[in-house]
């Protein structure tokens, strides 16, 4: 009775929190109707993340609430995958510290407690170079520090940390991210994971572009040339029902999906909402 009550209570807890993100977007969305031209700077971030000065969306905020994988045989296998990040700027200044989790949850498998099969942890700091505003479009960068691990022990856990440099340029529709990576090495006997670079490379690009209606295509790629292993990511996200709240379809194919499957090579595709892009 008790493992019963505690396997709801986590599916009220996650959809409870999306919830709440659709009426802050929705919220929001009332609140520039009735403030007119004055209130149209205001984001959904500004509605939504009232819990702090600072404080607002960072990563991809969304919810897939059924995804089907290449690896999956049965229908207890289909997950529910979703990310939550936000980020908190540091004293005004442009120093910020940031945290996403990514999880992937078989809620369909009663027999097991609906479990959530890997969740990865993801906190950073970083330091963001001011956007420069110039005829050719702007520019800035990222330069930080990360860490992202699964959270788990001995045979199944899986971490890395590193430093990186984000740089990316966006001119009208179209915007371009280059994210390169050096792995902080661990001593031998307590890595996890030595060979993960093999599998997810030195750094990632992102590409985005904007076309009518404010649809919008995203790819992630990574590639390490030496191994010829990499990843791609396809996101296509179109103005859903209320503002500021996306509908949302995701395919992935390649190593690293999560941490536990850095090395395996799996094609997942789901549909869902997304509240940022």
């Amino acid at each position: 009775m008790i493992q019963k009550i505690f396997r709801n209570f986590k599916v009220i807890c996650v959809f409870t929190f999306f919830f709440v993100l659709i009426r802050g977007a929705g919220a929001e969305e009332a609140e520039l109707s009735e403030a007119g031209p004055a209130g149209e700077t205001q984001t959904v971030q500004d509605t939504l993340m009232q819990m702090g000065k600072g404080m607002s969306l960072h990563k991809q905020n969304y919810l897939l609430p059924l995804t089907w994988g290449s690896n999956d045989s049965k229908l207890k296998d289909a997950e529910v995958k979703f990310q939550i990040s936000l980020k908190q700027q540091l004293f005004d200044t442009d120093f910020y510290i940031a945290y996403t989790q990514k999880s992937f949850w078989r809620i369909l498998d009663d027999a097991d407690s609906r479990p959530f099969r890997e969740t990865n942890y993801n906190p950073e700091i970083f330091y963001r170079l001011v956007p420069e505003n110039n005829p050719l479009g702007n520019w800035g960068a990222d330069i930080g520090y990360e860490h992202e691990s699964n959270g788990s022990k001995e045979l199944t856990s899986r971490s890395w940390d590193r430093l990186y440099i984000a740089p990316y340029y966006e001119y009208k529709k179209f915007r371009a991210d280059l994210k390169l990576w050096y792995r902080i090495n661990e001593d031998t006997d307590e890595d996890d994971n030595p060979d993960i670079e093999d599998y997810l490379g030195h750094g990632e690009m992102k590409l985005w572009y904007e076309w009518t209606d404010n649809q919008m295509l995203t790819l992630i790629g990574r590639l390490n040339p030496g191994t010829g292993r990499g990843s791609m990511q396809l996101d296509y996200s179109r103005p859903g029902f209320r503002r500021n709240i996306f509908f949302f379809a995701q395919l992935w194919t390649g190593y690293g999906e999560s941490m536990i499957d850095y090395n395996n090579y799996i094609t997942a595709f789901g549909i869902g909402i997304m509240f940022k892009r």
